[in-house]
């Protein structure tokens, strides 16, 4: 009898393995065409992607200004036009900052020769042959280097932006179909019509959570940044220009805001003492790892409860597919992705591998 029931029980083992495999395999196979149409398809999936996120972002205060107008046309077109007033107003501010950063390159090139020359003539045990050689620290922080890292961050930015009119024509559509590709996709699948509902609901509730947190801890950390740079603390120049960057590279998780603090320090350490150097570096860490360790965390919670390297790794790829605007809205998209996995039973436990903590499933 117990053989019989060990000869039942094999088969039904076989089957469950065999499903994990088909299901791994087609998770896989998903992988690779998702990879090949980000590549291949980027001047269209990148707008589509970022107007998706936008659409998420918007909707909620959209909702809160259409029940005080109970206009529709309204409360989208109020938010709309703030939104292109506020990239109009920083992508001018940018450009204004950088004008001044550049004015202030001459100042550090001489700053640079003259600290080369002083420690090359001291006695630092053996260590001044290195001061002697000027090839290396024209490399690690020449002026001009810093300058060509600044305008590329900055290009980079500026390529974004000019992606907008392409993403507010996908926004705009997205919008006028708004109700019907909700009646037409409950048409089509009847029985998905109220799993999909929950994750259009968890991905608003998600996105709105994270980009909350984002814009909170960026703009403290940076604020805080800028305080530290600025000439009431050690008067770096580009102060305002490198805290600006600090709100804006932030939004790339984990690196952003590593980036955005290599400038001012290489540039610390031309214009400042090596001691007081050092006290700049030591409190520009201290405010990343508040922000980034204890502060952030808090205020995103479980709702995003992805893992740092899963982030990680979003991070890379999407940089490297479509660069600094991937960097940036790759994490929103993995917050989608797991939430969309979640919800199939047979692809939650990739969703339970993507999460930071097994004890929110």
């Amino acid at each position: 009898m117990e053989a019989d029931e060990a000869c039942l029980m094999e088969p039904e083992l076989h089957v469950g393995v065999d499903s994990k495999r088909a299901t791994a395999a087609s998770v896989a196979i998903v992988g690779v065409v998702v990879y090949l149409a980000l590549v291949h398809l980027k001047p269209i999936l990148m707008p589509l992607a970022i107007a998706v996120l936008l659409f998420f972002l918007i909707k909620p205060v959209e909702q809160s200004i259409h029940r005080r107008v109970n206009n529709q046309l309204v409360s989208y077109g109020t938010v709309l036009a703030a939104f292109i007033v506020g990239m109009y107003v920083v992508s001018i501010f940018l450009y204004e900052q950088l004008s001044l950063f550049v004015e202030d390159v001459p100042d550090i090139t001489a700053a640079l020769e003259e600290k080369r020359a002083k420690y090359a003539q001291s006695d630092l045990y053996g260590l001044e042959i290195i001061f002697s050689d000027s090839s290396w620290v024209n490399v690690l922080a020449s002026p001009s280097n810093i300058e060509t890292f600044v305008l590329a961050i900055l290009g980079s930015l500026s390529a974004f932006v000019g992606t907008m009119l392409t993403v507010l024509i996908f926004l705009l559509f997205i919008i006028l179909e708004e109700h019907t590709i909700a009646k037409r996709f409950n048409a089509a699948f009847p029985n998905s019509s109220g799993r999909a509902r929950a994750i259009v609901h968890d991905s608003m509730d998600s996105i709105s959570a994270y980009v909350v947190s984002k814009v909170t801890c960026s703009g403290g950390q940076a604020i805080v940044m800028t305080v530290i740079i600025s000439p009431i603390g050690f008067d770096i120049p580009g102060w305002f220009l490198f805290g600006v960057l600090c709100f804006l590279l932030d939004f790339i998780p984990i690196l952003g805001a590593l980036f955005a603090t290599v400038p001012p320090v290489l540039i610390g350490f031309i214009m400042l003492e090596p001691f007081t150097a050092l006290m700049m570096l030591a409190l520009l860490i201290g405010n990343q790892q508040m922000f980034g360790s204890l502060v952030e965390p808090n205020l995103s919670g479980a709702k995003i409860g992805i893992s740092p390297l899963v982030l990680l790794l979003t991070v890379m790829l999407f940089s490297q597919v479509w660069g600094i605007a991937g960097a940036i809205i790759g994490a929103p998209m993995v917050i989608m992705a797991r939430l969309v996995l979640d919800e199939n039973e047979r692809t939650r436990p990739v969703a339970v591998m993507m999460a930071n903590d097994v004890e929110e499933e």
